[in-house]
């Protein structure tokens, strides 16, 4: 939805594509009291652009949970029982390098480097959309990437394409990206991650709203092609994540306050950069409920 098309239709805010790999800039979306045809047009412009980004807003995280809830159910990540509780609204996952009084987290993922993900892929419903808000940063650091997994399924070459056609990915749910084993889970005696609890998920989906496929690739610590034997499936993937984090399918954002990003994690991967463990960054985080992949 380009910018002369939002002025034409009298909405109290516009767009502007970012001139990068994906995403828009959203300026002056009225959270106080958006209509129904105004949340209509920031969710097409979702759909299209896959991220958006809302610059300079003050908004509350009661504003945040309404805006988000026009999205459909919230999904309550099991860390929001833990170091990402927030105390007044189960919706929100705290982001954050803060301490308690005791010296434990009082948020999630600390200060150091996340790499390339797509939010809770190992869940049978993963989220449709994750929605994230600045409240405190560090001056330098702590950015937040987002990659095409359009482009990147798009640009894949013929036998690429073939090797992974009906394929799927057992991904296992044991062991985070962290390398630490996630709430409720044991540590497998095997290495072999064939008999390790996990779901499947297509390496292609379709996102329903657009219709397009998209590479989907979840989270790169042990994964495995189902149907295949190790060695091999770890070749391929390793051939897919090597052609899937090209620059030329990346956008950066570079935090200011008042920012608040919203990205399509059905077919947008994203990784955040480390920062000072001397500097505070908060973040509030909701995600929206997903379909199935297919």
């Amino acid at each position: 939805m380009s910018i002369a098309t939002m002025a034409d239709t009298g909405l109290r805010f516009r767009i502007q594509p970012t001139g990068g790999a994906l995403g828009a800039d959203v300026f002056g979306f009225p959270f106080k009291d958006f209509t129904a045809a105004e949340f209509a047009a920031v969710r097409a412009a979702w759909t299209r652009h896959q991220v958006l980004r809302f610059r300079g807003i003050d908004i509350t995280d009661e504003d945040q949970i309404r805006f988000a809830a026009g999205l459909g159910p919230f999904v309550i990540h099991p860390r929001q029982m833990q170091e990402g509780t927030h105390g007044s609204h189960r919706e929100i996952l705290v982001i954050s390098n803060l301490k308690k009084a005791d010296g434990s987290p009082a948020g999630d993922l600390g200060d150091g480097e996340v790499n390339w993900h797509t939010d809770t892929w190992f869940v049978t419903r993963p989220p449709s959309a994750s929605i994230l808000r600045a409240l405190r940063l560090p001056a330098h650091g702590g950015n937040t990437c987002f990659l095409d997994m359009y482009a990147a399924y798009d640009t894949l070459d013929d036998a690429a394409k073939k090797a992974i056609e009906g394929r799927y990915i057992h991904h296992q749910k044991v062991i985070d990206g962290r390398g630490d084993v996630r709430m409720g889970m044991v540590r497998p005696r095997t290495d072999d991650v064939r008999s390790w609890p996990g779901v499947p998920h297509p390496i292609v989906r379709t996102v329903p709203e657009s219709g397009r496929k998209a590479l989907y690739l979840g989270g790169r610590r042990h994964a495995w092609i189902i149907g295949m034997e190790p060695d091999e499936s770890a070749a391929l993937l390793a051939k897919l994540w090597t052609h899937c984090i090209q620059d030329r399918f990346v956008w950066c954002q570079q935090w200011q306050p008042g920012d608040m990003v919203m990205w399509d994690n059905r077919c947008v991967m994203h990784r955040r950069d480390a920062f000072d463990p001397n500097t505070i960054r908060l973040m509030h985080r909701t995600a929206i409920e997903g379909e199935r992949p297919v």
